[in-house]
């Protein structure tokens, strides 16, 4: 028997030990779980879900920025000669291609064969001519809406050799001329304009091009060819040249503008929100206070009692048939009180209630009654 109570006292003791470790993990672990410890949770993760979102917002807005800011590197137009009416000339539509406030080195790329009547022209001039629109006249390619926007005319020249050098390099590449992987032409690239720039504006900026080649002779040409090559400068040259970089720094930088206006943005709904909160809760508290000052208030005045001196009672010879009476008279009231009160004429609560009172103020009498036989 001894030992199965040490083991019984043992297990309580063990679940009592487990219920006090329950009871101080749960106390330590429940400022994790309040209402307040809920809301931080969910603005974290509001926060890093908006951060991620804003990454990649910012990736694409770099990239969105990247193709509208940076122009084409090189905007070429192969222009198709004309011949026949003076002079060799052709046009090139450039659409939308150049923009306006950014340098532009432009060249006129020449195939010309190695003839002798190219070799005996010698110098020949290049005119070109941007224009604004691209509607040109079929007979004379002239523009008949509005005037250039730029014009330039450069020299240009096949390049000199000596017989003795002309026939080494041509017995030199014999094979190649045989095979067709050479032939005897020149290609001349002439800068025809530096760093020209357009204003602001769609009619500042060309939309078609007009190149003329002037000589005494006939000239004939392989191929002809206008380059439009771009110079950055600024921030533009930082963008082309250090591209990773650049993309990059420029990212982050968005990514940082957009989670500082979405800080400032969430902090200030929070605190409007917190001071309408607070507003409401301070109506609602002057709201009670006023409707506890219109409430009639009732003065409970503590009762006063005199504490009277008990005095003690020693029966006499002659107080037992007092006694007696007043027992009868007693026994009377009660059985007077119990028919007045009877179960039937009562509800059943006030029935229950009453029995029992009755009950105890019987015993409460027979208990009166031998407690003053055993004194007599």
């Amino acid at each position: 028997m001894d030992s199965n109570n040490s083991s019984d006292e043992g297990t309580y003791a063990d679940a009592s030990y487990a219920t006090k470790g329950m009871n101080s993990l749960l106390e330590r672990l429940r400022p994790l779980v309040s209402k307040n410890a809920l809301t931080a949770y969910l603005g974290t993760f509001l926060f890093f879900a908006t951060a991620i979102c804003m990454i990649f917002v910012s990736v694409l807005a770099y990239g969105v920025f990247y193709y509208n800011f940076i122009p084409q590197v090189g905007l070429e137009r192969i222009v198709h000669l004309q011949f026949g009416d003076g002079d060799p000339w052709g046009t090139a539509t450039l659409d939308s291609g150049l923009i306006s406030s950014q340098p532009y080195d432009v060249h006129v790329e020449l195939e010309l064969p190695r003839t002798p009547s190219n070799l005996a022209t010698g110098n020949f001039m290049l005119d070109l001519t941007l224009l604004s629109h691209s509607s040109t006249s079929a007979r004379t390619g002239e523009n008949i809406t509005a005037p250039p926007i730029s014009h330039s005319r450069r020299s240009a020249i096949l390049t000199y050799a000596s017989p003795l050098i002309d026939i080494s390099s041509k017995v030199s590449f014999l094979p190649l001329y045989v095979l067709g992987w050479k032939r005897e032409a020149e290609r001349l690239v002439v800068q025809m304009l530096e760093g020209v720039e357009f204003s602001r504006g769609a009619h500042n900026v060309p939309e078609s091009l007009r190149l003329e080649l002037h000589s005494h002779q006939v000239m004939q040409v392989y191929s002809a060819k206008v380059t439009f090559r771009t110079r950055f400068t600024g921030l533009r040259w930082i963008m082309y040249q250090w591209r990773i970089p650049s993309f990059f720094v420029f990212s982050f930088m968005f990514w940082s503008v957009s989670m500082f206006s979405f800080t400032v943005s969430w902090v200030s709904l929070a605190c409007l929100f917190n001071t309408d909160v607070k507003k409401k809760e301070e109506d609602e508290d002057k709201i009670k206070e006023e409707e506890s000052e219109y409430e009639p208030t009732i003065k409970e005045e503590p009762s006063e009692k005199v504490n009277l001196p008990e005095a003690e009672y020693r029966p006499g010879p002659g107080d037992r048939n007092s006694e007696s009476d007043t027992e009868d008279d007693l026994d009377q009231e009660v059985d007077w009180r119990n028919r007045i009160m009877t179960p039937e004429s009562m509800p059943p609560e006030a029935a229950g209630t009453a029995t029992e009172s009755a009950e105890a103020s019987g015993m409460q009498r027979r208990r009166n009654r031998l407690f003053k036989e055993e004194e007599s």
